[in-house]
């Protein structure tokens, strides 16, 4: 029997601190802005993409196909994603839109407050910028990062069994959520959790069957590999896409067909080095640096990234921050980072960020820079003991 309490206690908010408190009533009014921003403007065509997804469920139409009559652009999502939507995509669009932004913005607060570490409150306000212009889009990123963060707080508790289970579904919606394999090496009870992985695959892959056949899902699994490479390709080849790394490089060297496992065998390379240092996979400093560096990889080294999808990334870089030794350029630098994805060239100078790409680009390189930083201190665990 599965340990519902236990899950809900450690979800649960702890004491009542003050900047807390403050932080989450600016979170929930930034979602509430959003929301308001969206509906006067008609703006929040993301949530038509998801809300239609639970449409095409019912009638077994494809989940990847452009539909005009909806909404623009096309689902990139996993299938289960259509059932996990489904709360949402049943209610009226104007209070489902709320629903939504709300729980990404509550999970994301929620998950942050999970992680055990002194002066965790200031990561609330690092992630300020990230979290208006996540909540503006109605994205899923800000719950991405809720899952990654959880696979992590949630690892040993009740041997593991939510942990894998947000892993699996985090890379069942949208892929991200694999990263949170990383923390594999934590794991006290490693082969239970294989199984415990095995089983929330099995459960989440036969779960939209319930809703229509095996022959659609197990054929929308194939439209959606053919829709993510489609949108790769698509990706490398926009200038206003890609805002990752690998975007920023490709427009230095106008090298759009530099291949992507170029990077990405680089990116895997440093991000594996901190494990050669085995003595320190105890150490609860050492684990929660990992955790930052998942949490800026997948977006550092993706060709879907976009600024919305910073949510993620700022808060490693403001883990990083928080574990790391204090000194006058590291706050330098994540003040940097923060400036930096708050977009200001796109809304103050919109026509020069169009006619020169690179400004879009440019919003990866301080996470990169924070990134590089995090792998060499994290190998030598040169942070401090500020965790509790």
């Amino acid at each position: 029997m599965i340990p519902l309490k236990s899950f809900s206690s450690a979800l649960s908010f702890g004491g009542r601190d003050k900047n807390k408190n403050i932080a989450f009533i600016i979170w929930i009014a930034i979602a509430l802005f959003a929301v308001i921003q969206g509906l006067i403007t008609y703006r929040y065509n993301n949530y038509l993409i998801f809300e239609n997804t639970f449409r095409n469920l019912i009638q077994q139409s494809s989940f990847y196909a452009p539909y005009p009559q909806y909404h623009f652009d096309a689902n990139h999502y996993g299938p289960v994603f259509s059932v996990f939507f489904m709360p949402f995509a049943l209610m009226p669009n104007a209070i489902g839109l709320m629903c939504w932004n709300l729980f990404n913005v509550i999970i994301l607060f929620k998950a942050i407050g999970t992680i055990k570490l002194q002066k965790i409150n200031l990561l609330y306000f690092i992630g300020i910028p990230c979290l208006i212009g996540s909540s503006l889009s109605d994205q899923s990123n800000a719950m991405v990062a809720a899952f990654i963060i959880l696979s992590f707080t949630q690892l040993n508790k009740n041997k593991g069994i939510w942990s894998a289970m947000f892993i699996v579904l985090g890379t069942f919606i949208k892929l991200y959520g694999i990263v949170g394999l990383a923390f594999f090496f934590f794991v006290n009870d490693k082969k239970k959790f294989v199984i415990y992985l095995f089983m929330w695959a099995v459960v989440l892959f036969l779960l939209p069957m319930l809703f229509s056949s095996p022959a659609f899902i197990l054929d929308s699994y194939k439209e959606w590999a053919a829709s993510l490479i489609h949108k790769n390709i698509n990706n490398e080849l926009q200038n206003s896409q890609d805002i990752s790394i690998m975007g920023f490089v490709r427009h230095i060297f106008y090298g759009y067909q530099m291949p992507n496992i170029a990077f990405l065998s680089v990116g895997i390379i440093l991000f594996a080095i901190p494990y050669l240092n085995v003595k320190l996979y105890a150490d609860e400093r050492f684990k929660i640096s990992i955790l930052a560096s998942a949490l800026m990889f997948p977006v550092l080294f993706s060709t879907g990234s976009e600024d919305c999808t910073y949510i993620i990334a700022i808060i490693g870089a403001g883990l990083w921050y928080l574990i790391t030794t204090e000194k006058v350029w590291k706050k330098f630098l994540l003040a940097v980072t923060i400036l930096f994805s708050c977009n200001f060239h796109q809304f103050l100078f919109h026509a020069i960020a169009l006619k020169y790409p690179i400004l879009f680009n440019m919003l990866s390189l301080p996470f990169f820079v924070v990134w590089i930083i995090l792998i060499r201190e994290s190998f030598y665990l040169r942070i401090k003991k500020s965790y509790e």
